[in-house]
């Protein structure tokens, strides 16, 4: 799918990502229960969960212009159901400019989706849906758990660049048979030790980071 949804990229500009919980009826086929934004679109979500499908993983992840969307399937006991299993979908949506979402942090948003109970994830209960979006959202956004990831993604890159900027330079000069001065040498070197501390910091930041 290639179709640019420009409503869809103006919300995704406004929020780290939107969330969607979508069903795979046996009977009505793929359709969705609860959206946090504006869909205006109930056939994207459709083909969403059918190219998700062709495949048996869990996580999948699908992109498309601007925008990529993140799958976890959920599959809840219904003794009504073909296989005596009923198959949910959680999709967050995400700007191409935010790096994906680590498959631990859909473990914990999989967990609050269990808390709803199944008997109210069965009966498609909104309201239901409605808390879980909610305390998704105070989770990761107001509590700042999913935000500083991205920065410290950022921090380790800058630093990675820094060093392999350097790292090219030293290259280049070799092929040039040039040496560099110590006056220029010693400040990039401090540069390498700064950009080495950041991604160490990062990295420790990182490990700190609730799960």
């Amino acid at each position: 799918m290639s179709i640019q949804y420009d409503y869809l990229l103006n919300e995704l500009n406004r929020t780290p990502f939107s969330v969607i919980i979508a069903k795979y009826d046996q009977i009505l086929g793929p359709r969705i229960l609860f959206s946090s934004c504006d869909f205006k679109d109930p056939n994207f979500v459709k083909s969403l969960l059918r190219d998700s499908l062709n495949t048996k993983n869990k996580y999948v992840q699908l992109n498309f212009t601007g925008f990529y969307g993140q799958i976890d399937k959920v599959e809840i006991e219904d003794n009504t159901a073909r296989g005596g299993k009923q198959l949910y979908a959680i999709i967050l949506l995400r700007h191409k400019d935010y790096p994906p979402i680590p498959v631990i942090h859909f473990k914990r948003i999989e967990q609050i989706f269990h808390k709803i109970g199944k008997k109210r994830i069965l009966s498609d209960h909104n309201d239901s849906f409605m808390n879980f979006y909610k305390e998704v959202h105070e989770i990761y956004l107001e509590k700042q758990e999913l935000l500083p990831l991205e920065s410290i993604n950022l921090q380790i890159r800058s630093g990675i660049n820094t060093i392999h900027g350097f790292c090219q330079l030293i290259l280049e000069e070799n092929r040039n048979k040039k040496r560099i001065s110590k006056e220029n040498l010693i400040p990039y070197i401090k540069m390498m030790l700064d950009s080495c501390n950041d991604v160490i910091d990062a990295v420790e930041k990182s490990d700190n980071l609730p799960i």
